[in-house]
């Protein structure tokens, strides 16, 4: 059975009554339901406050111990993602460096499977990545950059093109290059050789997408 709707006063009326909650201030209260919403709010965080068993809340748990919790996970979260998007700028131009600086500014450098670790283990995810970048270089007009370059220039080097790339498909990408562009792209990274680099940047993706979205895939 599906969970039913329930007005701000009727969410309130259920954590009082049934959940036990204290409200101090009922008006404060729903304001935070407002700005952050019942299922973010109790959803995400009622877990240290809650009685597994009961599913009441402890003695003197109010809803400002909450969102007190919830505030300082914000807080936490975009101090970390203001270092993530840090590593994500140099991590997408080391990449398209490397890659241009060995294979050529042409579209169809980074188009051909022939230049990646191609083994028979890697087929699916980088006919995967490849597709990707043949929507990105061909079809996409959400970005203008890319479509001045295919337009007046016939081609989008890879130093255009990684700029639509997220966290998770950049992260795929270093994963499929060729060992001696992993190497000297993990260079750049003190005490880090190219795969403890590609292990990093598979939990990076991970902890990017919970500070961004609250999600981990």
């Amino acid at each position: 059975m599906s969970k039913p709707f329930l007005s701000y006063d009727q969410q309130l009326d259920k954590l009082i009554n049934d959940k036990k909650l204290i409200i101090p201030d009922q008006n404060k209260a729903m304001s935070i339901l407002k700005n952050v919403g019942y299922f973010s709010l109790i959803g995400g965080y009622k877990d240290p406050f809650i009685n597994p068993m009961t599913r009441i809340y402890k003695n003197n748990v109010s809803i400002d111990d909450i969102y007190a919790l919830y505030y300082f996970d914000q807080i936490l979260r975009e101090l970390i993602f203001k270092y993530l998007c840090q590593i994500e700028r140099k991590i997408r131009q080391l990449i398209s460096y490397n890659f241009c600086h060995f294979y050529g500014e042409q579209q169809s450098a980074y188009l051909n499977p022939a230049n990646y670790n191609n083994s028979k283990k890697n087929s699916n995810a980088l006919n995967r990545l490849i597709s990707i970048l043949k929507y990105q270089a061909y079809h996409n007009t959400e970005h203008l950059y890319l479509v001045h370059h295919r337009q007046a220039h016939h081609n989008v080097p890879l130093w255009v093109l990684v700029n639509t790339l997220s966290y998770g498909q950049i992260s795929k990408f270093y994963a499929l290059l060729p060992s001696q562009l992993q190497s000297n792209i993990s260079k750049e990274f003190p005490k880090i050789n190219e795969r403890e680099l590609e292990q990093y940047l598979k939990i990076l993706t991970l902890f990017r997408n919970v500070c961004a979205h609250n999600v981990t895939n």
